[in-house]
């Protein structure tokens, strides 16, 4: 119920902006996904996801040059936004938004860390990255946008 209601406020955020700050049009797909973070891991979470996931993603190049080009598009596409206040539970929610989707662009962090990183260094990024979600975790979705025009 919790993830559901998050994902309500995370779309009629996105349904009340500035139109020419929308880049999706009716039928076009978002990737949501919400990062639930320990009480006291917000700060260590924010480092990791700033200064190790994020430049390995943004540094990431596929071999294969077809994906290589729709992972370029997703990056442009990504938006985070950090929490301003905890949750009646204590805990941080990160949010990340594809905006638009791309189909067939990589959005996992595990391959850009192999590839910055080495699979060691990588296998300890992520077990500190994983070490700061709380039992809720990260929940994904694939949403679509609703034309809420003349409604």
């Amino acid at each position: 119920m919790k993830q559901f209601l998050t994902l309500i406020i995370i779309s009629l955020f996105f349904s009340g902006c500035d139109q020419n700050n929308v880049t999706t049009k009716p039928g076009d797909k978002m990737f949501v996904a919400t990062n639930f973070i320990k009480f006291d891991k917000k700060q260590e979470f924010e480092n990791i996801l700033l200064n190790e996931v994020m430049p390995s993603w943004y540094s990431y190049r596929d071999s294969v040059d077809e994906i290589h080009s729709l992972n370029q598009k997703a990056q442009n596409n990504m938006r985070i936004q950090k929490p301003v206040e905890m949750n009646q539970d204590s805990t941080w929610m990160f949010s990340m938004i594809a905006d638009p989707f791309i189909d067939g662009a990589n959005y996992s962090i595990i391959p850009p860390l192999r590839q910055k990183y080495g699979d060691d260094k990588a296998k300890e990024i992520y077990g500190r990255w994983n070490a700061c979600f709380s039992k809720q975790g990260q929940n994904v979705f694939l949403v679509e946008e609703i034309d809420l025009k003349g409604k």
